[in-house]
């Protein structure tokens, strides 16, 4: 997803040479690999891995990276509202409110009937339900709903083949590792985060790839205690992947949200359909709701016509239990990032 607003005329189209597919689909495993490790195993000078980032940076392909932290471990939860705003002037007070409020993660506005949706990271409903109160206090607004993510059915980064690599890669034995490769494929070991670990975590949600002088220079430690420190947390599962921001518009392609409701829903038939939602190359993320929806989708097209056969696909895979659906055309991101300003300070007062 785009994560950040930019200026368009800085953007341009972008097509793929197989060698910067294979090395975006080793980012997206994990966006801290050094430039010598994905040369090796493309077979490829680190000069010219260096410079084909380097160019899909410069078209906006590349915008960033993040980790994926679980907040989840962190005692919150994720609230999403789907609302209408009635007039402009209170759209614009609604971003404005948005985009300064620490506990808002991502806003993101649609060109359907549901015209914005925000999410909230917050301990409770409760809590979610105070901060949506401020955030349309003395609007107009037409319906609006809210949704608790309960479960993530599937997460990825790309939508075309990331296994179109080549055979038995490895990414473990990396000297002085700065990506913490092996780390993710240890058994999970427990760990209670501190300040300054929150701290860590922070800072890697809004840059995965900040190396560890500048994290230690932010936080006062020593570069084997920031090490030490992202050990621990991939350990307890806190981060659970580092991965780059793909601005999908360059590729010409466009995101849509999809909401489902299922009827006579059973584990079985749930099972089926999240493996049929995992096997689809064109929805990056999907996750199971409590609210008036049972699914939320994201979903990347390059056409209506591919969006109608996704739909169709949906509608022969739940047969007669799809009770009804929704197609948001998403028109702007206006911020998004896997972990709040506001966890970091409440957690660590």
């Amino acid at each position: 997803m785009k994560v950040l607003p930019i200026d368009e005329s800085l953007k341009n189209s972008a097509t793929l040479h197989k060698y910067d597919q294979r090395i975006l689909s080793l980012l997206c495993m994990n966006a801290r690999l050094p430039l010598s490790k994905i040369a090796s195993l493309l077979k490829l000078s680190r000069q010219s891995v260096e410079y084909r980032i380097d160019v899909m940076a410069k078209h906006h392909l590349i915008a960033g990276s993040r980790a994926v932290i679980d907040i989840r471990r962190l005692g919150y939860g994720s609230y999403h509202f789907f609302i209408q705003v009635s007039n402009e002037d209170d759209e614009r007070k609604f971003i404005e409110r948005c985009l300064k409020t620490d506990d808002v993660n991502a806003l993101i506005s649609y060109s359907a009937r549901w015209n914005y949706e925000v999410s909230i990271m917050a301990r409770n409903a409760a809590s979610a339900q105070n901060v949506f109160l401020y955030l349309i206090k003395g609007l107009e607004l037409g319906e609006h709903f809210p949704s608790i993510l309960i479960s993530t059915c599937k997460s990825s980064v790309l939508p075309f083949k990331e296994y179109d690599l080549p055979g038995r890669l490895s990414l473990k034995n990396i000297r002085n590792d700065p990506s913490f490769s092996k780390q993710f494929g240890l058994p999970f070991r427990d760990y209670k985060p501190d300040e300054k670990d929150l701290a860590l975590l922070y800072l890697l949600s809004q840059d995965a790839q900040i190396n560890l002088s500048a994290l230690g220079k932010k936080v006062k430690l020593s570069n084997d205690a920031v090490s030490y420190r992202l050990k621990r947390l991939i350990l307890a599962r806190y981060i659970l992947e580092f991965r780059p921001v793909i601005d999908y518009s360059v590729l010409g392609l466009s995101l849509h949200a999809v909401l489902l409701k299922i009827r006579d829903r059973t584990g079985e038939s749930d099972a089926k359909f999240k493996e049929f939602l995992r096997s689809q190359r064109s929805v990056l993320w999907a996750t199971e709701l409590f609210g008036n929806w049972d699914y939320l989708l994201y979903v990347l097209t390059s056409s209506p016509e591919e969006m109608h056969e996704i739909v169709n696909d949906i509608k022969q895979q739940c047969f007669s239990h799809l009770q009804s659906y929704e197609v948001l055309f998403a028109y702007k991101e206006y911020k998004y990032s896997y972990m709040t300003p506001g966890i970091k300070t409440i957690l660590a007062e």
